[in-house]
């Protein structure tokens, strides 16, 4: 989970630097020939609307990919230690069989500060992951014998 953290996290540094802010939200699949990430340019304001959404990507692209992890990357605003807003990047990412986490950094000046260390998210925090984490769950092994 170390290392998916660290591509999900270069990928959210790589979108703020070639995206114009708002940040679109994207989608993270790190695959064995390629890292792919997709932009959500139409992101819907609602839970359902964007579990929705993400169920359509996760037929047209996770399955048939058979991808056993992802990342989900997009912009917020937080409370900052003296309880001001801030703008950052949320980075949300799970594997097969490993439940989900989720770390975020300031956007300061067009750049991404330091991720805080990352932790186990909450299902009631962002219910629309369950639809990725769900596809990934039921990825099918890498045959270890096979190439």
């Amino acid at each position: 989970m170390e290392e998916l953290e660290l591509v999900c996290q270069e990928a959210a540094r790589n979108l703020v630097q070639r995206a114009e802010l708002p940040l679109p939200t994207s989608v993270v699949l790190p695959l064995p020939d390629r890292t792919r990430v997709t932009s959500l340019e139409q992101w819907p304001a609602g839970d359902d609307d964007r579990e929705a959404l993400l169920d359509r990507f996760v037929h047209d692209v996770v399955r048939p990919a058979n991808a056993p992890c992802y990342g989900l990357v997009a912009e917020a605003v937080a409370a900052d230690e003296q309880d001001q807003p801030v703008d950052v990047v949320v980075v949300v990412f799970g594997a097969r069989r490993n439940h989900p986490r989720i770390t975020a950094a300031p956007l300061q000046q067009g750049q991404v500060g330091e991720f805080i260390p990352s932790e186990p998210l909450e299902p009631a925090a962002m219910p629309f992951v369950r639809v990725l984490q769900h596809a990934v769950d039921e990825a099918t092994p890498p045959d270890a014998f096979s190439g």
